[in-house]
């Protein structure tokens, strides 16, 4: 199955879902959370014990796609379309998910491994929330982060924005394991097998369901939370990346 941006094959019992937009950096698109959705259902109706999501080009994903920000997908974002909620769909999926990460994961690509359940990464990649600069905020990055490395230091990430690389994030837990750039499509599937292969799937669904509930995650908060932020702070952030220059946020301090 093909949406031109997201595509999805069946090995055996995983289901692959590859992000596909490299010219674009696999910037997450309105085409690229519908894709994903779509994919995830069709999993299911294949009856994959576990999906692995990875991605074509030189990037895992770099955020969120900036055009789609600045039409309206901060205020009031179409269901099928709202990442936060594919996000959620990730994290709740009765089947493991699995991210395969290479090269940068910025944004919203690092938001996309925080939902999922595994993260297996290259020896290329690095991960950073950038999202503050821009005037806007990582609304599922600051429910997800600190539950994987503690408060203070999801405030760092956060407020900082600083690029965290790899051994930092294998340290941090924000990755399971780093192997090379060659082996992380076998590490990937190798892994998914060792967690499918020998478990019955209502045991698994019920793992999940309940880590889930015990995480506590606001999910209903983190759909509403992009609206927090006042809109001309965050049209004169997506405004001055478009044209790229600083931001002026002065004025908004006076």
């Amino acid at each position: 199955m093909t949406t031109g941006t997201v595509l999805y094959e069946r090995l055996g019992d995983i289901a692959l879902v590859t992000l596909n937009d490299p010219s674009r950096r696999n910037a997450l698109s309105r085409e690229i959370v519908r894709g994903v959705s779509a994919a995830l259902d069709r999993a299911l109706e294949d009856g994959a014990r576990a999906v692995a999501i990875a991605a074509n080009g030189p990037a895992f994903c770099a955020g969120a796609n900036i055009d789609d920000l600045r039409s309206g997908w901060m205020e009031s974002p179409p269901p099928d379309e709202d990442p936060a909620l594919m996000f959620k769909r990730i994290a709740e999926f009765e089947r493991p998910v699995i991210a395969a990460v290479h090269g940068p994961a910025i944004g919203g690509g690092m938001e996309l491994t925080l939902a999922c359940d595994l993260v297996v990464a290259s020896t290329t990649a690095w991960l950073s929330m950038p999202e503050l600069g821009h005037g806007v905020i990582p609304n599922t990055g600051v429910a997800l982060l600190s539950r994987i490395v503690g408060l203070r230091r999801a405030f760092d990430l956060i407020l900082t924005r600083r690029r965290v690389p790899i051994k930092e994030a294998l340290e941090l837990g924000l990755v399971n394991c780093v192997v090379s750039s060659e082996e992380l499509s076998d590490s990937v599937l190798s892994l998914a097998h060792q967690v499918v292969d020998t478990v019955p799937p209502g045991a698994l669904r019920a793992a999940k369901l309940n880590l889930c509930a015990h995480a506590g995650i606001d999910w209903e908060r983190v759909v509403s939370s992009p609206r927090d932020v006042p809109k001309e702070e965050w049209q004169e952030g997506l405004d001055a990346f478009t044209q790229k220059r600083n931001p002026n946020y002065a004025r908004f301090w006076s």
